[in-house]
């Protein structure tokens, strides 16, 4: 800021008024802002990666997490840009008023008298603008912790109660219904806070201190103040809500959280797909078990580097050298069922000569569980067991040698059999992979 030549001894400051955790607000959104971004977008890329090696029951829990701990992430750095942009506009007027004091200089506005009217009647002194602009960063700064923390206790409990309800729909053979079970959890878990609030709100004035109804909303509202859901247990947004009116604060922190919500599910999205919903139109869908159709999730060349395949593999469209290897990962998700149905083997020796025969027999087994042919004939080869020390996967290696095959295309198919448990009648047919390569 100048000081005037007239008066060098004075030294412009800031208004008295300024909030006191001005820099340290300025230091905590500059230092933080751009980790939050590369943690926005690697939260999903990690999420995908860990995807595959989960079962179904853990897959829901983990999606769950995923969404609420994004959701904070997403409020957290878009209120640390929003108060970066408040607190620079800040600094801004701060610095302009330094440099042209006095406020607005109507004697040397050229409009006619109707603009010059209508300015001046609408225009803020500098200090009651500069408090503002103060004020609003400060309170988007506070606010943006106070949701972040909201939806961090909120990821711990949703995670929690998801899988407390898989367990016990684990239990009772109704896995199938996980999702009405959660449900109908967090509806039975809101029937006690939405009766304390109906009855304070009704009867609250008539209860004295001591009155059994009385201790029993204490005791409600003990148990949520535990939980950490509270008003208690979130300071900063409740002092916001009560500050602009409970109404007003908290359709503003209702629709944050949607916002929150929806932003963080629709980077999950188009973080999966960076090219976005609907570019190639009515262009067909490349499909699992579509002919004359090459999918790039079937060759090892144009896999994601960080990504684990999790369906059946060569090595390039051109199959090179003698042997042309075919994997078939290993999926927990998709293929515990099948392994579960293996028998265990009986009467095994005791050692390493125990654990080779239960290899072999869990190897047939699985094997079995996929029919894999060439050119429309059963493939002869036997498959081993196979792992990926870089990506951590394990399957299926089928080596096929490409001795003795014609120039041309030529095409693998792999198909997953049904299980014995499948219901008739089920929509859910077992997936099927067509695999074309050229040699």
């Amino acid at each position: 800021m100048s000081t005037p030549e007239s008066d060098p001894g004075t030294r412009l400051t800031l208004p008295r008024r300024t909030t006191p955790t001005w820099e340290v607000e300025l230091l905590l959104s500059g230092a933080t802002v751009f980790a939050l971004v590369q943690l926005a977008t690697w939260l999903p890329g990690w999420a995908s990666h860990v995807s595959p090696r989960l079962s179904d029951f853990w897959r829901q829990v983990a999606d769950v997490s995923l969404v609420y701990l994004m959701c904070g992430v997403v409020v957290l750095t878009v209120a640390f840009v929003l108060h970066l942009l408040l607190r620079a506009y800040w600094v801004a007027l701060v610095g302009m008023d330094s440099v042209f004091p006095g406020g607005l200089k109507t004697e040397k506005m050229r409009d006619g008298p109707v603009i010059r009217d209508w300015t001046m009647a609408r225009w803020k002194p500098m200090p009651v603008q500069i408090e503002q602009a103060d004020n609003q960063a400060t309170i988007v700064f506070g606010l943006g912790i106070g949701l972040a923390r909201m939806m961090v206790t909120i990821t711990v409990l949703g995670s929690l109660l998801m899988l407390g309800v898989l367990v016990v729909a684990a239990i009772t053979g109704t896995a199938e219904h996980a999702g009405r079970w959660v449900s109908g959890t967090l509806l039975l878990l809101l029937v006690p806070w939405l009766l304390v609030m109906g009855v304070d709100r009704r009867f609250g004035d008539r209860l004295p201190r001591g009155h059994w109804l009385r201790r029993g909303m204490e005791a409600v509202l003990a148990v949520y103040s535990w939980a950490g859901v509270g008003r208690e247990s979130s300071t900063l947004v409740t002092l916001y809500t009560t500050s602009v009116g409970d109404r007003r604060g908290n359709w503003i922190v209702g629709g944050l959280i949607a916002a929150a919500t929806l932003a963080s599910i629709t980077a999950v999205a188009v973080l999966k797909d960076d090219l976005g919903w609907g570019q190639y139109g009515r262009f067909p869908l490349l499909e699992a078990n579509q002919a004359n159709s090459v999918r790039h999730v079937h060759y090892a060349n144009q896999h994601e580097p960080a990504q684990s395949p999790r369906l059946p593999y060569i090595p390039d469209l051109q199959a090179q050298g003698g042997y042309l290897p075919l994997v078939v990962p290993f999926v927990p998700q998709l293929h515990q069922q099948m392994l579960d149905a293996c028998p265990e083997p009986m009467d095994l020796p005791p050692g390493f000569a125990g654990r080779q025969q239960r290899s072999q027999a869990t190897l047939a087994c699985i094997a079995e569980g996929f029919a894999v042919t060439l050119d429309g004939q059963p493939l002869a080869q036997a498959p081993e067991l196979y792992s990926d020390a870089t990506r951590d996967l394990r399957g299926l290696v089928y080596m096929i040698p490409l001795a003795g095959q014609s120039r041309g295309r030529h095409e693998l198919v792999v198909a997953l059999q049904p299980q014995p448990e499948s219901k008739p009648g089920n929509d859910d047919s077992p997936p099927i992979w067509r695999i074309p390569y050229w040699y």
